[in-house]
């Protein structure tokens, strides 16, 4: 059983709005974090016997985020929340801050809201899942990537 495994309880998406100011986004559940990955292309020659790769470009995949759905929460709603976000299809800065057993480990990217499905249960909570697509530059606690 390892002692060294750390909870993603407590991690905060917020989002950047006028200026520098990031809001917290309300109401989160799980949250899939930017993958990361490098494309593979075989390098292999007629003169070699056995296969040689090289990597391309980093890339990210897709954030997905899980959440209750509020429709009049600001950071949800029509006016300036997630469906405002998709509507206008702007560019904003996003950070990811996940606790951990000492310092937050704390990313900053810029992307837009791809998707927002918002499920309306006959029994259940109102839902919706929530995708990002990051684009460009990004930081991870203050170190550059990209």
């Amino acid at each position: 059983m390892s002692t060294n495994a750390l909870s993603g309880h407590g991690t905060i998406i917020a989002k950047q709005g006028t200026g520098l100011a990031f809001t917290d986004i309300a109401e989160l559940g799980d949250i899939a974090l930017p993958e990361l990955s490098r494309n593979e292309f075989d390098a292999t020659t007629q003169n070699e016997d056995i296969d040689s790769y090289v990597l391309g470009v980093l890339r990210r995949g897709a954030v997905t985020i899980g959440m209750n759905f509020i429709p009049t929460d600001p950071t949800h709603d029509h006016l300036t929340g997630l469906m405002s976000d998709i509507k206008a299809n702007s560019m904003k800065g996003w950070r990811f801050t996940v606790p951990t057993a000492t310092t937050p480990w704390v990313w900053i990217c810029s992307g837009q809201v791809q998707k927002v499905g918002v499920k309306a249960p006959v029994d259940g909570k109102m839902a919706a899942d929530v995708t990002l697509r990051l684009s460009g530059k990004f930081l991870v606690n203050g170190v550059l990537f990209g």
